[in-house]
């Protein structure tokens, strides 16, 4: 998996158009009361290891990052939820291979708290038959090798349960709604942005297999088909 992938929970956003007074080209996105600019999403990449190829992906991780920040935070304030610290920021340091006081530690520490916090405060939902093959089609064991080369979608969507996936399911709702009601601007350059939700399912003899619940936001045509 690419170092740039998250490491824990995360959601996935898309973009929309810069308007009006809110179409400076350097600005990254509008959150809140504020802006992002391009060079200081640029900035906390740059800490980062990633082939060139790869610069859009962990730019847009960068941007996705902060959003899930900011409106997830206002999210989780506004349902008066008690932010929880589950995550280290040393093993954040760790996983990226960068210096404790990079900026990419406290961002991905404290977008990940506020998303252990909202998730922990959901009611799981009871997935349905596209969720699930949706869910299937996303799975991959540690190798890299999709669970589809091995199994049929029959003989796992017993294990695609409201337990295993349910939760995640209900968090993209929660964030899909909280995001479009945001009033947040995101430049078109990052048209796409995504933010996943991992799951993790135990497939037996089979091992432990995971993917990402991804929520798709489009702001020209409503939300995107739920996975």
């Amino acid at each position: 998996m690419p170092r740039f992938r998250v490491f824990a929970l995360v959601a996935a956003l898309a973009c929309a158009s810069l308007t009006g007074c809110r179409s400076d080209p350097g600005v990254a996105a509008y959150l809140g009361g504020g802006a992002v600019t391009i060079d200081q999403v640029t900035a906390v990449a740059d800490d980062l290891t990633y082939a060139p190829a790869q610069r859009g992906n962990v730019t847009g991780y960068v941007l996705g990052s902060m959003i899930i920040r900011d409106v997830g935070g206002r999210l989780a304030a506004s349902r008066g939820l008690a932010l929880r610290h589950d995550t280290d920021p040393g093993l954040v340091a760790q996983y990226y291979g960068v210096a404790p006081d990079a900026p990419i530690v406290p961002l991905v520490t404290e977008a990940q708290d506020i998303l252990v916090t909202l998730a922990a405060a959901v009611t799981p939902v009871e997935p349905g038959l596209a969720q699930q093959r949706a869910a299937f089609d996303a799975l991959f064991f540690a190798s890299g090798r999709p669970v589809s080369d091995f199994y049929a979608f029959e003989q796992v969507q017993y294990l695609l349960t409201r337990d295993a996936i349910g939760r995640m399911i209900a968090l993209r709702r929660q964030l899909d709604d909280a995001v479009a009601g945001s009033g947040i601007t995101v430049n078109p350059r990052y048209q796409g942005l995504t933010y996943g939700l991992p799951v993790t399912v135990d497939i037996g003899r089979g091992g432990v297999a995971r993917a990402s619940i991804l929520v798709h936001l489009t702001f020209d045509g409503g939300l995107a088909e739920e996975v």
